[in-house]
C-alpha cells in the first residue's frame, strides 16, 4: 500500500510541475463574481427590492446559506433600524410558523408586525408610522401587504435576497439582476449592495454597454473574452470591500439584466470560459475606443510595465467617427477646466508639450500662468482638458506643425516642422510655412497650423487610454475576415486564449 501510495504521490507532483495551472484552476478561474453595485458614496439607508416570483431572505450560518424567510410580497422595502423603534409581543418563540401564528392574532388590529430573527423568534410591532431612524444596527424588511415584517441582526452579518424561482430576476432599485444580491453594512447607517453571478451571467450585462452590440460578431467575441479575462485578474481589487469588481467605469460597465442583448448573449456564450493568457497567468486585458491607429504601452499610461500591453498598428485603418477629431479651447476654457480641478494658475500664457511616448501621446503637457504653472501627466491631461485621448497635436501661439516620420520597421513618432530643417528641390532650408503637404500612395494631405493668441487647438486621434485591445481596430479586423483570436493576438502580444473548462476538468485529485 505504501508503495502505491508514493508511486501515486510522485504521479501527482511530475502532474504539477507539467501543468501547474490545471492544479489551481478552481482557486485562478472561479465560477461567481461579486459585483459592487452601491457602496462608499452610493450605498444608502433604504432600497427597494423587487421580484416577480417572490423573494426569498438568507443568512449564513458559517458554512452556507439558509432561508429566514420567504416573502410572496413583490415589492420588499428594506432599510437599517434601531429596536428603539419597536415594542416586543412575545419573545424566544420556538419556530417561526409559531412566531407567524402569534402575528397572525395582531392583523386586524392595525399594527405593523415584525418578526425578529437572531437565533430565535421574537413578535414586535412598529411604534407609530413613517421611515426608520438610519442609525440602527438592525435590517428591516417589510413587504408591500400585511404580512409580518422580518428584523435581522445587521451589525458584522450579511443578509441575501434572491428570488424564488431559481432562474428568476431579483431587482433593486428598478433594475433587475440576476443571481442574488449581498447586503453588508457601510457605515453611517448606510448598507452595501453586492450582486453574487456567475461569471458567464455577469458577461451578459457588461459586454452590450462596453461596444456596440450591432458590429460584426467577431468583434463582440474579442469583446466578450477581453472582459472575462480582465474579470478574472481583478478578482481581488475590491477585496476590502468585499466584492470583486465594481459596476461603473472604475472597471467595466455592468448593467444586469435590463441592457443584455442576444447578439452579445451569444457571443459571450460562444466562447465560454475562453481567456488570456500570458506564461499561464491572465493578462490584464486593457481595452479602449479607438487607438487612433497606433496603441500604446502601459507603462507609459499606467506606469505598469506588461510585455504583452505594447504599441502595435491597427492592421486596418478604423475609419471611426474618433479617428481625427479636433478641440478649440480659449485660454478661458483651459484656466477655468484647471480651477475645476483644484489647480488655479491664473491667466494662461503658455502651454507646451513636454514629453511624449515611445507611440507618439503626450504624456506631459505644461501650462503656465499668470500665478504659477502645471504639469498635467498621462490621464490627468485628457481627463483635466476634456479631451478623447492624450493622441494629439497642439496648435496655439507658436503656431508649430507636427508630421509623422518612419524608416523600415522603425517605430513611428510626432516630430515638429516648426524650425527644423528640411530637404527640397533645392537644398536644406529651414521650414518656416505654416502649412504643410503630405503626399503618400494614393492620398495627400494638407496641414495648416490655425494658431491664436486667445485660442489653443487640440488635433487629435482616437478615443481612450489608448492600451490593449481598440475596439474600432477590432470592428475594422472583423470585418475584414479576421476572427476573434486573431484580433485577441494582434492586440495583446504573445498570449495565448484559453478554455478554463479544459484546465479544470484536468485537475488533479489526491
Amino acid at each position: 500500500m505504501r508503495k502505491y501510495l508514493c508511486l501515486g504521490i510522485c504521479i501527482c507532483i511530475i502532474a504539477l510541475l507539467i501543468n501547474p495551472l490545471a492544479a489551481r484552476s478552481a482557486d485562478r478561474f472561479p465560477s461567481t463574481v461579486k459585483v459592487g453595485l452601491y457602496y462608499e458614496s452610493s450605498a444608502r439607508s433604504l432600497y427597494q427590492i423587487t421580484s416577480d416570483d417572490g423573494i426569498k431572505v438568507m443568512k449564513n450560518d458559517g458554512q452556507e446559506e439558509f432561508t429566514v424567510m420567504t416573502f410572496s410580497d413583490k415589492l420588499l422595502k428594506v432599510s437599517t433600524a434601531s429596536l428603539d423603534g419597536f415594542s416586543s409581543l412575545k419573545n424566544n418563540i420556538r419556530d417561526r410558523q409559531e412566531a407567524l401564528e402569534y402575528a397572525s392574532k395582531y392583523e386586524n388590529q392595525g399594527a405593523e408586525i415584525f418578526l425578529l430573527y437572531d437565533g430565535s423568534w421574537s413578535v414586535l410591532a412598529k411604534r407609530g408610522s413613517g421611515e426608520f431612524l438610519s442609525t440602527g444596527t438592525y435590517l428591516a424588511i417589510k413587504g408591500d401587504s400585511t404580512t409580518p415584517g422580518l428584523l435581522l441582526p445587521f451589525k458584522q452579518q450579511a443578509v441575501f435576497f434572491m428570488s424564488q424561482s431559481p432562474d428568476g430576476l431579483i431587482a433593486i432599485e428598478g433594475r433587475r439582476y440576476r443571481g442574488m444580491l449581498k447586503m453588508t453594512p457601510a457605515g453611517g447607517g448606510n448598507i452595501q449592495v453586492v450582486n453574487e453571478i456567475g461569471i458567464e451571467e455577469y458577461l451578459y450585462g457588461v459586454v452590450p454597454l462596453e461596444i456596440t452590440s450591432s458590429w460584426h460578431e467577431e468583434a463582440l467575441k474579442a469583446q466578450a473574452v477581453a472582459a472575462r479575462t480582465y474579470t478574472i485578474a481583478n478578482l481581488s481589487k475590491w477585496a476590502k470591500y468585499g466584492f470583486d469588481v465594481s459596476a461603473n467605469t472604475g472597471d467595466q460597465l455592468y448593467g444586469g439584466y435590463d441592457v443584455e442583448n442576444l447578439r452579445t448573449n451569444k457571443a459571450v456564450d460562444e466562447t465560454a470560459g475562453q481567456v488570456i493568457l500570458y506564461n499561464g497567468e491572465p493578462i490584464t486585458a486593457f481595452y479602449h475606443a479607438d487607438s487612433g491607429g497606433r496603441t500604446e504601452a502601459c507603462s507609459d499610461v499606467f506606469s505598469a510595465e506588461l510585455p504583452y500591453l505594447q504599441p502595435v498598428e491597427d492592421l486596418i485603418y478604423a475609419n471611426s467617427p474618433h479617428s481625427e477629431w479636433q478641440v478649440i479651447l480659449s485660454k478661458k476654457d483651459i484656466s477655468d477646466r484647471l480651477s475645476s480641478s483644484g489647480q488655479n494658475i491664473g491667466e494662461i500664457r503658455q502651454i507646451s508639450v513636454v514629453e511624449r511616448s515611445q507611440a507618439g501621446r503626450v504624456t506631459k503637457l505644461l501650462l503656465k500662468g499668470s500665478l504659477g504653472e502645471v504639469l498635467l501627466e498621462k490621464s490627468q491631461i485628457r481627463t483635466v482638458l476634456g479631451l478623447k485621448s492624450n493622441f494629439f497635436d497642439l496648435l496655439g501661439e507658436n503656431n508649430s506643425l507636427s508630421a509623422v516620420v518612419a524608416s523600415g520597421e522603425n517605430l513611428k513618432r510626432d516630430m515638429q516642422l516648426e524650425g527644423k530643417s528640411i530637404i527640397t528641390a533645392n537644398g536644406q532650408a529651414l521650414f518656416f510655412s505654416k502649412e504643410a503637404f503630405i503626399l503618400a500612395d494614393g492620398t495627400s494631405k494638407v496641414l495648416r497650423a490655425q494658431g491664436s493668441k486667445d485660442v489653443y487647438t487640440f488635433l487629435g486621434r482616437g478615443y481612450g487610454h489608448g492600451v490593449g485591445l481598440s475596439q474600432w481596430g477590432a470592428k475594422a479586423m472583423a470585418e475584414n475576415g479576421y476572427n476573434y483570436v486573431d484580433i485577441l493576438l494582434h492586440y495583446y502580444r504573445n498570449t495565448q486564449v484559453e478554455n478554463m473548462s479544459e484546465f479544470k476538468s484536468n485537475k488533479i485529485h489526491f
